[in-house]
């Protein structure tokens, strides 16, 4: 696919989980536009593999290893953007588990945690570590889903998760102290491949 616009030589973006599946899909559209972009992923494999990927490509890219809930880790992976580019203009919090299909009231008490670790938690502590390089006009984007609107049962928690994250991007003190929110549905890969065109 041949991107003629452009339109983000110059920016540097972030974005977690970003290997495959989505998350490589939106760092690989990031690339095209012309971001210098920073992939992630828990597995190192993984993270060499999409970034070789990427530059085959021609997008200029970096990757570190990063699992959201690991405070050593998110910071890590925003130093090694720091290091490489000097500042973030864009950061796409795309890491998500559902790591059981049991109802609410028969999950336990560890899995209950993971989900809010993973899903909630991580997405406003990856904004504290890097809100000090973020600049005026830098963007940040909150990956969330169809179901934060309207849980299926066997999601339900996943669910829940994901509205808590709508509900993120709308509270006061995050909109004002921060330049730009903002988030997209889960079920938008295809559309970030070929759905943006030119201005």
């Amino acid at each position: 696919m041949e991107v003629k616009c452009r339109r983000l030589e110059g920016k540097v973006a972030v974005v977690t989980a970003s290997t495959q599946g989505i998350g490589l899909a939106i760092a690989e559209r990031l690339g095209r536009e012309g971001a210098a972009v920073v992939v992630s992923s828990r597995k190192k494999k993984n993270v060499d593999e999409a970034v070789e990927a990427l530059r085959a490509k021609g997008i200029t890219v970096v990757g570190a290893v990063c699992h959201v809930s690991i405070a050593e880790q998110r910071k890590n992976l925003i130093d090694t953007v720091v290091k490489n580019y000097g500042h973030i203009d864009i950061v796409v919090s795309n890491a998500a588990a559902n790591p059981s299909l049991d109802g609410i009231l028969d999950m336990k008490e560890s899995v209950l945690d993971k989900l809010w670790d993973i899903n909630v938690k991580a997405s406003i502590l990856l904004l504290q570590d890097a809100a000090p390089h973020l600049q005026k006009g830098s963007s940040v984007i909150i990956i969330s889903s169809i179901t934060g609107y309207n849980p299926e049962s066997s999601l339900a928690m996943y669910g829940v998760t994901k509205t808590a994250l709508f509900g993120l991007t709308k509270e006061h003190e995050f909109l004002w102290h921060s330049p730009l929110t903002g988030y997209v549905s889960h079920e938008v890969g295809n559309w970030i491949l070929t759905g943006w065109e030119c201005a």
